[in-house]
């Protein structure tokens, strides 16, 4: 709970894939943006079903696509047998680089998440050069380029990827037609206007209360929670700041991962053994993977900076956790306002005395051990600060 990092080669690796958030990497070639969409499709599904589907589709987008608003709404009908059933969908989803507000109408609700998806961005794509290295991610799952053509007087390029052609201006798709086992779809674009000055209100949602749907929360089996309105803009803030140093951090650690397992391979070490490392090849490994991420010295003194920067904090969580005799007064502990504990920290659920004990116990391990990693100067010595790790 309280923040005391584990010294290992893994944590090395950690110091940068901590999660790599959504980068702001753009997303277009054009600074903004406003399309609308025609969409139409059907076809027969084996031979049982006939589906139609029409509908409409509106993108708006700020920031070369770091800010993006996508609405549609579509209906289809089903016939199976001379019964016909309509099934109509409506979707808004509100990207904000590493936040994403998605639109629940039939709950008449607004989750908020993170945006996961952007992770692969950061780690596969992230070049500068959009065109670059979005024709290298088409290719890399079969694509190919076939030539161009014009949509709305705008030059595209063609590409084929998986049973659809899409016209792609600039990054931005203006015509999508897919045709998978008899299944015919169309996507396309009737109006584009592009390098527009756009305000907060093209990007307004409905008025429904936002809740936080973090996945982390979800997977703990926890409820969504309702959040003030008046903190996301300070909230999307917070973790859009967070996105950009998580990204160059993760950025860091690749580079990183690739030099130490670069380094393990010729000490003649086979990945697909499934044998441990030995303590040799560990240091081997470790220390390639620091070099290439700026040296021990710079790994050493942000390890530090965040085991220390809250020591202050001790005495008040001794007092604190000493005096909570209930589950509710030791919650009164785990207060945004102390920063020994993560700023997402979960509040307790159990406060028994060996609970209490053990917290009181780690804390007082914590303590004892600042002068160690104080004095500290290599990686080495920060494993003689750390008990578990001897």
């Amino acid at each position: 709970m309280i923040k005391i990092v584990k010294v290992s080669v893994m944590v090395v690796v950690g110091l940068g894939l901590n999660m790599v958030h959504a980068n702001s990497m753009k997303k277009y070639e054009v600074k903004s943006g406003k399309i609308e969409y025609t969409l139409s499709g059907g076809g027969n599904i084996m031979g049982i079903a006939q589906t139609k589907s029409v509908g409409k589709k509106r993108v708006i987008f700020d920031n070369y696509g770091v800010e993006n608003l996508e609405e549609q709404v579509e209906v289809k009908k089903t016939t199976t047998m001379g019964k016909t059933e309509t099934d109509k969908t409506h979707t808004l989803r509100y990207t904000k680089s590493a936040v994403i507000y998605n639109v629940n109408f039939k709950q008449k609700r607004i989750e908020r998440m993170k945006n996961r998806g952007a992770q692969m961005a950061a780690m596969f794509g992230g070049g500068d050069n959009l065109k670059e290295s979005g024709e290298k991610m088409m290719k890399s799952m079969g694509g190919k380029k076939l030539g161009t053509d014009m949509v709305l007087g705008y030059t595209c390029d063609v590409w084929e990827l998986m049973g659809s052609k899409q016209c792609i201006y600039k990054g931005i798709p203006l015509r999508v037609v897919t045709d998978v086992m008899g299944l015919k779809s169309t996507e396309v674009a009737t109006k584009a206007e592009f390098d527009l000055a756009l305000t907060k209100e093209a990007f307004k949602l409905p008025d429904y209360p936002v809740y936080d749907m973090d996945m982390d929360r979800i997977m703990d089996g926890k409820e969504p929670k309702m959040l003030d309105k008046n903190t996301l803009e300070e909230m999307d803030k917070k973790d859009n700041v967070q996105a950009k140093v998580d990204a160059k951090e993760g950025a860091e650690a690749m580079k990183g991962m690739a030099a130490g397992l670069a380094a393990l391979a010729k000490t003649g070490f086979d990945m697909k053994s499934h044998k441990e490392m030995t303590p040799e090849q560990e240091q081997v490994m470790q220390k390639a993977m620091m070099t290439a991420m700026g040296g021990e010295g710079k790994i050493i003194a942000k390890m530090k900076k965040e085991m220390l920067e809250n020591i202050e904090q001790i005495s008040f969580a001794q007092k604190c956790f000493g005096n909570a005799d209930t589950l509710s007064d030791a919650n009164g502990c785990v207060d945004k306002g102390n920063k020994m504990f993560d700023d997402d920290e979960e509040y307790l659920t159990s406060w028994t005395k060996a609970d209490k004990k053990e917290m009181l116990n780690d804390i007082a391990e914590f303590e004892k051990n600042i002068p160690c990693i104080k004095a500290a100067k290599t990686m080495n010595d920060m494993k003689q600060c750390m008990p578990e790790d001897k």
